[in-house]
């Protein structure tokens, strides 16, 4: 007896379901970044004594998702969404377990420069955060094994002064394979200098370590309770600092919900950020009218309609747009 047009059927229904499961769990080494969450900063921050502002300031994300094969061939589907390979997410030689460590020190962070800079821009006397810039890993092979060593702070790089993580890049720019680096690092109360070759990588020749800043930010006058267990990373800081400080100000505008993103400095600059488009698309899904976008992003989607998009450098641009 031979098969029917119904068993044939149901045969190719089954073997095309098995290969959507099989494709759906076949990891690749590339994830999808699609826009994420547009949070209302007034249910996640508390400054003590005080109500929450009456303009609505979002924080925006993005949301990363480890691309089986079948993700893979459909993300190109999705509005907003890029595909990216994970090891160019991650800072060379560090582990996804390093790496979610670091982004969750880096929300920490953001979250005490940003209340430093608001109360400090509201006119409250504030001491400034003690900086410094720590060696989290050096890599296996690099030439600064070992030279340097995890916990070490860098004072300087090639005569420069480090006061910043990015300094440590900067210092780095322009070298070729050839030129060592003068490195001065501090350990266990001592100054120690080595020259160090660097160390080759598919983009540039690099120190070979992985850095990070510690800030102490001293007691601030005003005490500020964040509630975040859900988003980590530095690029909050600009919309925590504008919510603090329209908090502080008690500013009575209302006005249009504004997002962005960008993180903060202690002098009130404000710096780059990843996934500004998908940002942008998270503010426009949460009703927002304005987005706040770092100045060195804002090509990324100067071309974009539907939110006034607003390019800034500080903190003090970024109330002046306000009209704060």
């Amino acid at each position: 007896m031979g098969v029917g047009p119904r068993q044939r059927a149901f045969v190719w229904t089954i073997v095309l379901l098995a290969l959507a499961v099989a494709l759906s769990i076949v990891p690749t080494p590339y994830d999808l970044i699609a826009p994420g969450s547009a949070i209302d900063l007034a249910t996640r921050i508390e400054v003590e004594g005080h109500p929450p502002p009456l303009r609505r300031f979002y924080l925006t994300d993005v949301s990363v998702t480890r691309a089986s094969v079948l993700l893979l061939l459909l993300g190109g589907l999705w509005p907003g969404t890029r595909i990216e390979r994970r090891d160019e997410l991650m800072p060379p030689g560090m582990n996804m377990r390093g790496y979610d460590s670091l982004l969750i020190d880096a929300m920490r962070e953001s979250q005490s420069l940003a209340a430093y800079v608001a109360e400090r821009s509201a006119g409250y006397r504030v001491r400034r955060p003690l900086e410094r810039v720590i060696v989290e890993q050096v890599l296996p092979d690099s030439h600064a094994v070992p030279a340097l060593a995890p916990g070490d702070r860098i004072l300087s790089v090639n005569g420069r002064a480090v006061a910043l993580p990015q300094d440590v890049t900067r210092a780095e720019e322009g070298l070729r394979a050839g030129d060592p680096l003068a490195v001065v690092v501090e350990r266990s109360g001592h100054t120690l200098r080595a020259t160090i070759a660097p160390y080759a990588t598919p983009q540039r020749p690099r120190l070979g370590i992985l850095v990070r800043s510690t800030i102490e930010v001293p007691e601030l006058p005003v005490a500020v309770h964040f509630a975040f267990d859900d988003v980590s990373g530095s690029s909050g800081g600009l919309m925590f600092a504008l919510d603090i400080h329209a908090v502080l100000v008690r500013a009575r505008n209302s006005g249009e919900a504004v997002a962005g993103t960008g993180t903060i400095e202690s002098d009130g600059s404000v710096g780059p950020v990843e996934g500004v488009r998908q940002k942008l698309i998270a503010a426009e899904r949460a009703g927002a009218r304005v987005f706040f976008v770092p100045r060195a992003n804002y090509a990324q989607i100067a071309s974009e309609r539907g939110l006034r998009i607003i390019p800034v450098s500080t903190f003090a641009e970024a109330l002046a747009a306000l009209g704060s």
